[in-house]
């Protein structure tokens, strides 16, 4: 498509970025200098929710806030993380308008870099030593689990509820201890 030197317009999840159309060839994410070399309107589509042909307007369902720190490392040359949203989530937004992990000053970049990784361990485990200390800690982590996440399985479910119900019945036993009447028939328990 010929863009000319009309205004772009970006609308990314409702929020509008308007700059001129030359400036999308040298923006160095690769979806818009891709979406400036498209030849029809199905190559744009591949790239972009939707498109305006007549206000020259290209829609995105993205993060809109995640993109605006985008645009001023276009702007300024420096990446950080948005305030208030998970590492992970404005990283798949870098890797959408493509960018990458380098391309975010280095503290952030250090902190994506362990957030990653504690993920990496929690999604794809290593395979664990063969033996066994591998049977140990499957059991040390399934007691574990038992005991300190009641969801994790259907008896960890009893467990909780069990100890639920001695509480319950301890608070009750520990009230009805303090009734006259149960003084009463304790002291006669008690001179017999």
């Amino acid at each position: 498509m010929k863009f000319g030197s009309r205004l772009c317009t970006l609308n990314v999840g409702g929020r509008r970025f308007s700059f001129p159309a030359e400036l999308m060839k040298r923006l160095p994410l690769s979806r818009l200098s891709r979406l400036h070399r498209c030849g029809s309107e199905r190559e744009l589509l591949e790239l972009c929710d939707d498109y305006d042909r007549d206000r020259n307007e290209f829609f995105f369902d993205r993060h809109s806030e995640a993109f605006s720190f985008i645009m001023l490392y276009v702007q300024h040359g420096t990446l950080r993380f948005v305030p208030q949203m998970c590492e992970l989530s404005f990283y798949n937004e870098m890797l959408y308008w493509g960018l990458e992990s380098s391309d975010l000053q280095t503290c952030c970049q250090r902190h994506l870099d362990n957030r990653l990784s504690d993920c990496f361990v929690h999604f794809f485990p290593e395979e664990e030593q063969q033996g066994q200390e591998e049977t140990q800690n499957h059991w040390m982590e399934t007691l574990r689990r038992t005991f300190e996440e009641p969801t994790s399985s259907l008896l960890a479910q009893v467990l909780a509820s069990v100890s639920v119900l001695f509480v319950v019945i301890s608070i009750g036993m520990l009230c009805a201890s303090t009734l006259p009447d149960w003084k009463a028939a304790e002291t006669l328990d008690q001179h017999r």
